[in-house]
């Protein structure tokens, strides 16, 4: 039983031994209705879990480490309960920018990531302040594609990444095994209100010692930057 029909419960009026109200049970029976059909729309994305707010927020503050595989942290995950949000996913970045490069210019990039075997599509914008960065869910890769392309968009760089994404009370952590580069795990959690980014920092910095990896190595350039090198 979810916990709206959980909340449902004082409401329903024994009516005789083993008897509930005809019009609470019709509300419970549509509850567990919607309920069905939203884990239904949950799995279609790949989703393995609701992501309330985590993916929710113009900001965005994250650290990333290197590690030697995964394993380990994943066990440390479990051990701490995190939720395991998205598993086994593939993911392929396409950069795209205009061709007089004036997004990398002003400190943008623009992605479309392409998530399998969910077929989940994201549009993801970043900059060009700090941490700004805002995404939205597209219906279909090849026509997002196309439409990109006629509006003068070209594809500066590709990345493939095997992904798993757990959540860890305010932060999602992201397991990561990147084609050309090895293992890495990120630590991450986004807002609307930037003055609350000093504050989000400390709590990915408290996450990061609580899966064991204060010692590990810190990577502050992003995949693309180190694929480029």
């Amino acid at each position: 039983m979810t916990e709206a029909m959980a909340a449902m419960l004082p409401l329903i009026r024994p009516c005789g031994p083993g008897m509930v109200d005809p019009l609470t049970r019709g509300t419970v029976a549509a509850m567990a209705q919607a309920s069905g059909t939203a884990s239904a729309d949950l799995a279609r994305k790949g989703m393995l879990a609701d992501p309330g707010d985590h993916f929710a927020g113009r900001f965005e503050v994250e650290f990333k480490v290197r590690v030697d595989g995964l394993g380990d942290v994943r066990a440390r995950l479990e051990t701490l309960g995190a939720i395991p949000f998205a598993l086994n996913n593939s993911e392929t970045d396409l950069f795209l920018d205009l061709a007089d490069d004036r997004l990398a210019r002003n400190g943008q990039s623009h992605v479309l990531r392409h998530m399998r075997p969910s077929n989940r599509v994201l549009w993801i914008s970043k900059g060009p302040a700090r941490d700004e960065c805002v995404a939205m869910d597209l219906p279909d890769h090849a026509k997002a594609l196309d439409m990109l392309q006629s509006l003068g968009f070209v594809e500066q760089f590709k990345i493939s990444k095997r992904r798993d994404i757990y959540f860890l009370d305010r932060c999602h952590v992201t397991l990561d095994e990147v084609d050309g580069l090895g293992t890495f795990v990120e630590v991450a959690a986004m807002t609307d209100d930037e003055a609350t980014l000093p504050a989000l920092r400390n709590t990915l910095l408290e996450a990061i010692e609580r899966l064991g990896l204060s010692g590990a190595e810190r990577v502050e350039r992003s995949y693309r930057e180190m694929l480029s090198a």
